[in-house]
């Protein structure tokens, strides 16, 4: 009786290199590995970073966003603190916002200075750059004023 014997083990160490092949595979494609870069209008873009400063929301809350409508040319987002909307223009890489409309809500001084911060960069956008999931709000002197990242439709 010479009757081989596949281990036990073999199925589970298939299951875990299956596992591991499929987590690379995702997070190549979220990387923006070579992929279509986001659209600008329609995506969900969460605030990475305003200046120098990067945004960290607190533990159950939102994060601080940014959306654009292009059929109605409206901006709507969270600042950390609050909620605005108001209306944008874009042509080809230009883009500027117009008066934006938010809640007046209190916050955390931290929180408050990130949300000022944000304003101002978007009141001082005048193009945009999107390089695979990344989207840069620029001055008119040519500096990125704000940094954001495009989230997967839920």
């Amino acid at each position: 009786m010479n009757r081989r014997l596949t281990p036990a083990v073999r199925p589970a160490q298939a299951a875990r290199a299956v596992l591991a092949l499929s987590a690379a595979l995702i997070l190549s494609a979220c990387a923006g590995g070579g992929g279509k870069p986001a659209p600008l209008a329609g995506t969900y873009w969460n605030v990475i970073e305003v200046g120098a400063q990067t945004f960290k929301s607190a533990k159950g809350q939102r994060e601080a966003h940014l959306r654009l409508d292009a059929q109605n040319k409206r901006a709507t987002g969270y600042s950390g603190v609050n909620s605005f909307s108001g209306a944008f223009e874009t042509s080809g890489a230009h883009l500027t916002f117009g008066p934006l409309a938010a809640t007046r809500r209190a916050g955390k001084p931290a929180a408050m200075t990130f949300e000022s911060a944000y304003f101002k960069a978007l009141g001082a956008t005048r193009t945009y750059r999107i390089s695979g999931d990344t989207l840069e709000l620029i001055d008119a002197e040519g500096n990125a004023r704000a940094r954001l990242e495009a989230l997967p439709a839920l």
